[in-house]
Order: C-alpha cells, then structure tokens, then sequence
C-alpha cells in the first residue's frame, strides 16, 4: 500500500469514529501507544474477487502515515518482544499472501536462547515436539530441559527424542561421549508420560528441530543443524525460528507424512522443506550405502542436485561440515557445467571423519582439474579453524531478475546421510533471509584459509572405513 493509500484508510477510519461507528471507536481505543506514535489497524473492504486485507501502518499524531508490512518483511525482533504472535496480509495480484515471520539463528548460543525462550512462552494446553541427534549433559543442555520441566508444570505436553541408532552409538565411541538418555527416560517416569514422553529412535535420525504447538497463539518452529551440549557453543552452525499455521504445518507434513513429493512448500515465507524418510532396515543397503538407498524416501539428494544443475545459476558458495565421495562427485557434476565457479568452505579439524573429508576434497580437486587440463580456477577450497557444522548452500545468478536461492538444514554430502539417515533441510528464497546468510557465510569464508598440499593428507583404511561407517 502506497503512502497515500494508507493516509486514505487511516482518514476513513477516523472519520468512522467520529461519527460514532462502533467497530472504528473499538479499534481506535484498542490503540497501542508509544515512542511519540500511535499504532492502528487500518482495514479496508475488498470486492470478492481481491479479498480483504490488512495493512499495519505507522501513524504519528502529526498524521502522517508509514507503511510497516511489505512482501519481503522479515521479523528479527527477539520472541519475548513480539508479545502476541501477528499475521499480516497484502493484495498481490489479487491474491493473498502472508507475512510469517522468520529469522536465522546463528551460533549455538542464539539457538539455545531461542529454544529456552520459545519453551518459556508456553502455556497450559501447548504441545511440544523436539528431536536431535546428540543431546549431551551441560549447563547450556540443563536450561533446556529445566525449561521443558518448567513448561510441563504449567500444564504443556512434552514430547522428546533423540537419535538411539548404532549409527550415533559409533559416533560417541570415537568421540568419547555421552548421551542423555537415562536422564530423560527418568523425567518421563518421574513426570507421567502423559506429560513427558521420550523415546530414543532406532531409525537412524538426524534431523534437529522444535516445533511449538499453542492454543492461544500462533505455533512456532526451529529447525537446523544444532545439537545440545557444552562441547558445541563454539561450533559454527545455522538455524531458523519461523512462525505461523502454514509454514508449521508444511514442516510437519514433511517430517511426518507419507507422501510422493517429500517435501513442502510455503510460497509466501520463500520457504520449501525437504526431508530424507526412511521407512525400514535393507541389510544390502547397508552393506552398499553408495549404491542403494534404505526403504523409504529420500529426496534431499534429489533437490541438491537440481539445485547444482539449474542453468539460472553460476556461482555458489557451499559450507559443509561432513563429505565423502558422493558428495565430492555431486559437487563435481555441478562444476562441469563450465561456466560455473565454487567457494567451498570445510573444517580443518572436524570432530569425525578428518580423514574421509580429506579423500573426498582430494577426489574433487583431481577430478575437476583433469577435466580442465589442469586449471583449477573455477573452484576455491578453504578451511576454517574453528569446527564448522554447517551444512549450506548457496546459489547467484548472473541475472539479476533470479532470485538467490539458499538450502541449510541436517544433511551432511555423505551417502548415508543422504540416502539411509532421516534428514529435515529447508530451500529459502525469503530475500531478507537469504542475504542475512550470505553475509554470515562471507564472514566465515574471510576467517578461512586456502587450502594446501598437506590439507589434503589422509591415511588408508582409515578413510575408506569412516567413508563407508559415515
């Protein structure tokens, strides 16, 4: 809505109050005040065919008015701020679009407070789901679940998971770590489980995310690639809180519906889930896991490699904490196009398979320079320091009418990973959104170093075996 516009509307609904109508002289006491202006509701009756809408503006007392909702808003404002959760709603094309408010998470302390804010805003009535892979004793992980005891007490259901497949089992071995799994079967015993229910998942499960239900309000997600524990907080990692029905609803039916598409897509946030559903065990697959999936549906890989290929792209920048020979070959299917370029940023260090990481960069590096006569410019591998856990993409046209497009989530370019672990990653177009995770991937590829000829160093069986483990 134009400036004039929202003038207009906000004249009529004064001029509504004066005389007297109830509804206007209800909205306008429903006022909020504050900072030297007055904030209302202007609502304006479409025909059929355009349908109604609201706008929320900015009106100061001088009149004048300020357009606050556009297609691309993002609310960045901290949970406990926004009080009650608000849709907004635009005519686009004589069609409706909702504004859900996203916001990426950067850093495992931002997640963690988000979770723990989004787990104090519950009320009687609300339900939770939460699920992730390792969830390991320490003050940050105690917040957590002092929060859901918290939120149990006043009366929300609870429901926990966590990874128990020998996969994550293999994992805390050569780590040296532990699991919280008796501690969060003693809170279900000791608080019902009718209020608390855990369960330690047998199908390998690697998705990491909370989803709020609300009675009262609009449900809440967030979802990414974080894991609980203290060894984390200085882990390099992304995820995002989303709210609203819609945006929910479709992470949901992802996650936890059988369907052909294994994926879902809200338009209006810019946001489409993808996930990995493994539905049973395949001794074969496991044997083989380059050459057959488990029983289910995988479509993470599918996705990825569409994204890679798509023509309306040329330059993408790819943060990835785990790899193997699958992955390198995916990567190297996508530079074969020719006119395209690769920033690809790894850990130096990462917690498991150093070895396999260095196979697989080594395997892309040779295959993308044979094919180029030796010329490698087309690809840029750098290593940060830190432990990255990332798992992004990042893709820009030349043109600038294509939109970037961005996917972050679970999901490591390893084969069982993509074709045996259920995995939840999520595509993103929201403009705002998207930038922001630009400009965090840029800030990780400038702390990084090139690569070197000892980077690429690894000893054998060593790799092969946590490339066939992994």
């Amino acid at each position: 809505m134009t400036t004039a516009r929202a003038t207009t509307a906000a004249s009529c609904a004064a001029a509504r109050y004066a005389r007297g109508d109830g509804g206007a002289r209800a909205r306008e006491d429903a006022r909020t005040r504050g900072g030297g202006r007055e904030v209302m509701y202007a609502r304006r009756k479409m025909t059929t065919t355009t349908r109604a809408f609201t706008t929320l503006c900015a009106v100061d007392r001088s009149g004048r008015t300020r357009a606050a909702a556009s297609a691309n808003v993002v609310d960045y404002a901290p949970a406990t701020t926004v009080g009650v959760n608000r849709q907004f709603e635009t005519s686009t094309t004589n069609r409706r679009r909702q504004i859900m408010p996203v916001r990426l998470l950067t850093g495992y302390s931002e997640v963690i407070n988000t979770l723990c804010d989004e787990l104090r805003r519950t009320s009687a009535g609300d339900e939770v789901e939460f699920s992730v892979y390792v969830f390991e004793s320490g003050k940050s992980s105690q917040r957590v679940i002092d929060a859901m005891v918290r939120a149990v007490n006043r009366g929300v259901r609870v429901h926990c998971s966590i990874d128990g497949s020998p996969v994550s089992k293999f994992t805390r071995w050569c780590e040296g770590s532990t699991t919280l799994t008796s501690e969060l079967e003693g809170l279900q015993t000791k608080l019902g489980r009718e209020r608390f229910s855990f369960e330690a998942v047998r199908q390998p499960t690697h998705a990491k995310f909370m989803v709020i239900h609300r009675k009262y309000s609009l449900p809440t997600a967030i979802f990414g690639g974080v894991n609980i524990g203290d060894r984390f907080a200085n882990w390099r990692d992304f995820a995002i809180r989303a709210e609203g029905h819609e945006v929910v609803q479709a992470m949901r039916s992802s996650l936890f519906k059988a369907d052909t598409s294994g994926s879902a897509d809200v338009r209006d946030t810019g946001i489409r889930f993808i996930t990995n559903l493994p539905t049973g065990f395949c001794p074969l697959a496991w044997t083989f896991p380059r050459y057959k999936n488990f029983p289910g549906t995988f479509n993470i890989k599918p996705t990825m490699m569409k994204l890679l290929e798509d023509a309306s792209y040329s330059r993408y920048r790819i943060a990835m904490a785990y790899m193997d020979a699958v992955g390198a070959d995916m990567l190297d299917a996508m530079l074969a196009r020719g006119n395209t370029s690769l920033t690809l940023v790894v850990p130096r260090n990462p917690n498991v398979y150093h070895d396999a990481n260095r196979k697989a960069l080594k395997r892309l590096i040779h295959k993308n320079a044979d094919r180029r006569n030796g010329d490698s410019s087309n690809l840029k591998i750098v290593m940060l320091d830190d432990m990255l856990h990332a798992k992004v993409f990042f893709a820009e046209s030349d043109d600038g009418a294509v939109p970037d497009v961005a996917m972050l989530g679970s999901c490591n370019l390893k084969q069982r990973s993509l074709g045996q672990f259920v995995e939840l990653n999520a595509e993103i177009q929201q403009p705002i959104l998207t930038r922001a995770l630009r400009a965090k991937l840029d800030d990780i590829i400038n702390e990084s170093l090139p690569i070197c000829d000892d980077d690429l160093l690894y000893a054998e069986p060593k790799a092969t075996v946590e490339e066939w483990l992994g």
